[in-house]
């Protein structure tokens, strides 16, 4: 059985076009990530909110 002819070069060529457009999405990826950290890290208030305190309970044999 014969086998068939490889075009190695054509393959090559689909390979390096491959891997540019990985790349292409694979920054665009990241870019949009560290947008997206950038946003959340702004949208974050600068100092903890602290709840309020809560009313110190007394013990219930000074309340009867």
């Amino acid at each position: 059985m014969t086998r068939a002819k490889v075009d190695t070069q054509r393959d090559e060529r689909a390979k390096r076009e491959s891997q540019i457009v990985i790349e292409a999405e694979r920054s665009a990826r990241e870019q949009k990530t560290a947008r997206l950290k950038a946003l959340r890290l702004a949208a974050r208030p600068s100092e903890p909110i602290q709840a309020p305190a809560k009313p110190s309970r007394t013990s219930r044999s000074r309340n009867r």
